[in-house]
């Protein structure tokens, strides 16, 4: 039996968006404990580049059934966008 602790266990997450004035959309991934871990260094990640990221789409990596899960998408109507600045 493992004795780690979920809180240790590491996930991918997946993070879509678009861009102003961007015809395409854009991915970036984060390592993290939780989906809040991964959130604030993709926050991190659009100050720092100056992003105004928008229609984000958040999902995990379940390395048991092979697929992305989706956990959360702020596309437009879909749910109020979080504040990224």
């Amino acid at each position: 039996m493992n004795a780690k602790k979920d809180s240790e266990e590491l996930f991918e997450y997946k993070f879509q968006y678009h861009l102003d004035n961007d015809l395409g959309g854009a991915e970036k991934f984060f390592v993290a404990h939780t989906p809040r871990e991964a959130f604030e260094a993709f926050k991190h990640a659009c100050r720092k580049n100056h992003l105004d990221a928008h229609g984000l789409r958040i999902s995990r990596w379940n390395r048991w059934l092979r697929e992305w899960e989706k956990l959360k998408d702020y596309s437009p109507g879909l749910g109020s966008p979080p504040i990224l600045n």
